[in-house]
């Protein structure tokens, strides 16, 4: 029996590498793109398949969310904006004790809802509650459901090899995949961060974790300072033996080796040139949440320089206890309304090809390029433009159609 083909045709068809195609269409076959081009050039191909139009939007790549915590999804509006993260993580913390396993299941179903609308194609969900996330399984995203590890010494190698055994049951039970995440320098001590790198080596899993988010964690490791110190002590989470490494969180776990190979890194917020030559040797990326980063009042992100510099950099929403909403699109069009110098092809790139590029995923989502999934967005209505990109950026249009290829993987029990 023939692969049933699918034509779509739009008005614009917008890549993340190449220029925009005026009249273009998408062919798709088998869940894969078969063809990309201009109608006019198409058509002689696909005579007699049904062509669905969108003549008044543009098809674009599918949306990669590289940071977001969908379990998170029941704590929009419950957070005004504040400079003390540490007093957030304090409320934050408490507002999650007191969830039942029920409430965080369908906070990540919520979640994962509200991205796919946005046009999230795949995604990284960094969470301590992996034995809640088999709910995803239901859906076509592809998501990366990175366990979450606290704790120092003996106490934080417990909790990894507890996550390790939640993340292999999740990857055989509902078929996602899965990887590890060493929570942050000041929840997480060097050595259990060196386990966490050692057991995803041996089993093939990315790596995701918090680095220079706040200018607190760095004093946490060079100097036993700051508010997440004083915190942490009081708590009674940091042990008191515990002493500062003396330096900076990136230069420490690179001497520990943890960046032997790609890491994918949330925030970055606060970087030095060296620390940036750390990211790019390793093939590491840096996931910028820019409505997080406005959310506690960051000093400018440095993602030009990481660019610059060679690392890979993509676009997170952090979570709806610091981001207005999970969509990526919006993450892109407010860093071109906060920054209008930006080049709107990179933007884009940092939306899909470049989150793909982070998750392992380069060679299935991120683009509209013949052997790819079949991974796509439609954006409209737009006006009369020569520039449909900039217009999407800009703020024209809204995501009206998400195509995805049917996930191969069990259906999750509810």
């Amino acid at each position: 029996m023939p692969t049933p083909t699918h034509v779509f045709r739009a008005r614009w068809l917008i890549p993340a590498e190449g220029p925009a195609i005026e009249d273009g269409a998408l062919v798709v076959a088998g869940g894969r793109i078969a063809r990309v081009g201009r109608w006019a050039r198409l058509k002689a191909h696909v005579a007699g398949e049904r062509v669905e139009e969108f003549a008044d939007a543009a098809i674009l790549p599918g949306f990669v969310n590289a940071h977001t915590h969908l379990s998170l999804s029941d704590m929009g509006g419950k957070f005004r904006p504040t400079k003390n993260f540490a007093g957030w993580i304090a409320r934050l913390t408490a507002r999650r004790m007191v969830r039942t396993g029920g409430g965080i299941r369908r906070a990540v179903r919520k979640g994962a809802k509200e991205s796919l609308a946005a046009g999230t194609v795949a995604g990284a969900d960094l969470t301590p509650d992996v034995d809640r996330c088999d709910v995803l399984a239901s859906g076509p995203v592809r998501w990366t459901v990175f366990g979450e590890v606290f704790r120092f010494g003996q106490a934080g190698l417990d909790h990894l090899k507890s996550a390790v055994r939640k993340l292999e049951s999740l990857r055989r039970t509902a078929g996602l995949r899965v990887g590890l995440s060493p929570h942050a320098p000041w929840t997480v001590g060097a050595e259990v961060f060196m386990a966490a790198r050692r057991e995803a080596d041996r089993r093939g899993w990315p790596l995701s974790t918090h680095l220079h988010e706040t200018l607190d964690e760095i004093a946490f490791t060079e100097r036993g300072e700051g508010v997440l110190f004083t915190w942490m002590r009081r708590v009674g989470i940091l042990p008191r033996t515990w002493r500062p490494p003396g330096l900076r969180p990136i230069p420490m776990l690179a001497e520990a080796g943890f960046f032997r190979g790609p890491v994918l890194v949330a925030h970055g917020n606060y970087l030095t040139d060296e620390e940036i030559a750390i990211l790019a040797r390793s093939r590491s990326s840096v996931a910028y949440c820019p409505r997080s980063h406005a959310f506690f009042k960051h000093e400018g992100h440095p993602w030009r320089r990481l660019l610059a510099g060679g690392a890979n950099v993509c676009l997170g929403t952090d979570s709806l206890a610091s981001s207005p909403s999970l969509s990526i699109l919006q993450e892109a069009r407010f860093l071109m309304k906060h920054q209008a110098d930006s080049d709107p092809r990179t933007l884009l790139q940092m939306a899909t090809v470049r989150g793909a590029r982070a998750l392992g995923l380069e060679g299935e989502f991120g683009d509209l390029r013949k052997g790819l999934a079949a991974a796509w967005v439609v954006v409209g209505p737009l006006p009369e433009t020569n520039d449909p990109l900039a217009a999407v950026l800009a703020g024209e249009g809204t995501v009206r159609r998400v195509g995805l290829p049917p996930a191969d993987r069990p259906v999750a029990r509810s």
